[in-house]
């Protein structure tokens, strides 16, 4: 697999769970349901590269063998800069939501689980220490709360 093929692979795997767990700028370490997370990014630079260029040239020559001057052939190589782009992968650690957890409204800390098995629809919450079932509100059944009684 081509690795810049995979770097993109991975930013794409950060950011979706980037967006299901939550990421807001404000969350700090002491904060509830908070995880630390290393991030990696591309970082595009272009980087110079010395090409050779060899041609043959048709010269005059001076003192050729029966004339003054005459036509010869030299070889010259000219040299230039060429740029090509290439990626490195550059890490920071950030401050996320923990797997389960999701924070809403720049609250302090991540308060909200969040529900691996699907949503907890009309009111229903997740239930206490699990994040496969729904607690739902009087009057609804199911397990993410979606048939009303």
């Amino acid at each position: 697999m081509d690795s810049v093929f995979l770097s993109f692979f991975i930013l794409f795997i950060l950011e979706a769970r980037a967006l299901r767990y939550g990421i807001a700028n404000n969350l700090q370490s002491y904060m509830p349901n908070v995880c630390l997370e290393r991030e990696v990014t591309l970082v595009a630079q272009r980087q110079p590269c010395v090409q050779a260029f060899t041609r043959m040239v048709k010269v005059w020559k001076q003192g050729c063998v029966g004339q003054s001057w005459c036509m010869g052939y030299e070889r010259r190589t000219a040299y230039y800069t060429a740029y090509r782009q290439v990626y490195r992968q550059d890490y920071q650690t950030v401050y996320k939501c923990c797997p389960g957890w999701s924070q809403l409204n720049g609250e302090a800390g991540c308060l909200y689980p969040v529900c691996s098995y699907g949503v907890c629809f009309n009111g229903g919450h997740c239930r206490e220490g699990s994040t496969q079932l729904c607690d739902c509100l009087a009057g609804f059944n199911g397990p993410s709360c979606q048939y009303g009684e």
